[in-house]
């Protein structure tokens, strides 16, 4: 059997089982035991939500399943944070199936916001090496994250076969939201591969780091036409916040 053929299978089993896995106390085949996989919250502070929410309503969405993704020039930027930001307020305003996935094969982080183990992601799975890994939001029930795995040394070559597979067509009738975490776009030779996954792009910016050249570089690779928005994390303001929820 091929690895695309494998890999095409892996997802079709996948989608037939999400709905399934969605549901607590379950156990099923090709995914870990549900009990091991409730992630520790991870609070992140209401204005940061916000924040994330307006960026998100920003995005002009015409098909039935939102898929956006969040990247960044350079690592240390924010976009993981951003990432969680955005999937948070929209499975808790909308109330609807939201997945949040990690497609930083390279430099995983995950595992350490949600406190699970780093193996047994979506690396392990694209290897066929070990189920995957489907972690539920405790406070959003209608939330599940899947983290990348453990770092793989050839992640361009599984972001081929996850692009080639359509998994994310699979996944878009059992998830009314799905949020990617990509990769940054200069640190990473294979970000424009992993870019592909995602039909609307936002750009992190960190405020007094990102160089306006790197940002252009950014939209050139992307296409101007796929970037719905650049979010500038790590602002400061030199107005007091009562007065800024004035203007």
């Amino acid at each position: 059997m091929s690895e695309e053929v494998r890999v095409s299978s892996a997802v079709r089993d996948l989608a037939m089982s999400i709905d399934d896995a969605m549901r607590p106390q379950r156990m099923l085949g090709g995914f870990v035991a549900r009990s091991a996989n409730i992630a520790r919250p991870f609070e992140l502070p209401a204005w940061f939500i916000d924040r994330c929410r307006r960026a998100y309503l920003s995005v002009p969405f015409d098909d039935q399943c939102r898929v956006v993704g969040i990247t960044s020039a350079l690592h240390g930027e924010g976009k993981t944070l951003v990432a969680m930001g955005i999937a948070t307020a929209i499975a808790s305003d909308t109330q609807e199936s939201t997945l949040l996935m990690e497609c930083d094969l390279q430099r995983p982080s995950f595992h350490r916001y949600f406190n699970v183990p780093p193996e047994g992601g979506l690396s392990e799975w694209l290897d066929g090496a070990a189920a995957i890994r489907v972690v539920r939001v405790p406070y959003l029930p209608n939330q599940v994250v899947i983290p990348s795995g453990a770092p793989h040394p050839d992640p361009a070559r599984l972001l081929y076969q996850l692009t080639e597979t359509g998994a994310i067509s699979e996944l878009k009738p059992h998830f009314r939201n799905i949020v990617l975490d990509l990769p940054p776009m200069l640190d990473i030779a294979y970000s424009s591969l992993a870019s592909k996954l995602a039909d609307r792009l936002l750009i992190v910016a960190r405020y007094g780091a990102t160089l306006v050249e790197d940002l252009e570089k950014v939209l050139f690779l992307l296409g101007r036409e796929r970037v719905k928005g650049i979010i500038l994390n790590a602002t400061e303001y030199r107005t007091p916040a009562w007065l800024r929820r004035l203007l």
